[in-house]
């Protein structure tokens, strides 16, 4: 959900600007998105907006993924490693 939200966010940025009719397409977008793949996390609405409402440059977007990748396999870690302990 945070990955595809801010997805959403530089495309809607990037074709509408930054403004108050991109941040709504990209809330609207965001949450249609979480309700039809059945993935709703309601903070990625803010991922969205957080990557509309600022002006930035597509580098953001690597950070971010790569940012969500660490914390990704660092939940990985410790399941395993309690798993390991069990």
């Amino acid at each position: 959900s945070q990955m595809t939200a801010a997805t959403i966010g530089l495309i809607t940025y990037s074709v509408l600007g930054s403004g108050y009719i991109s941040a709504g397409s990209a809330m609207i977008l965001t949450i249609v998105f979480m309700i039809a793949f059945d993935v709703v996390h309601p903070p990625a609405v803010s991922t969205a907006l957080s990557f509309v409402l600022r002006s930035y440059d597509e580098a953001n977007l690597v950070l971010f993924g790569l940012a969500l990748a660490i914390v990704t396999l660092l939940v990985g870690l410790e399941r395993t490693a309690l798993w390991i302990l069990a």
